[in-house]
């Protein structure tokens, strides 16, 4: 992975908090799955980040920023 700009008001510091969201079929209902996740970095492809303590790779096709 390498690490790429996102557009200037979109990155998320190192070390910030970022809420994520994916939609999930459950049971034959689409429910929102979120994470509480810390960023780290990013590619075009992957967000990089950690929770509880475990270092992840994400989609970022199937992970989206969510503001609460």
């Amino acid at each position: 992975m390498s690490d790429f700009e996102i557009p200037l008001g979109n990155t998320p510091k190192c070390g910030a908090e970022l809420h994520l969201v994916r939609w999930v079929r459950v049971g034959g209902e689409w429910r929102a799955e979120t994470l509480l996740v810390t960023y780290r970095a990013a590619s075009h492809d992957e967000w990089l980040v950690e929770q509880h303590g475990q270092q992840q790779s994400l989609d970022r096709n199937q992970w989206l920023v969510f503001q609460p």
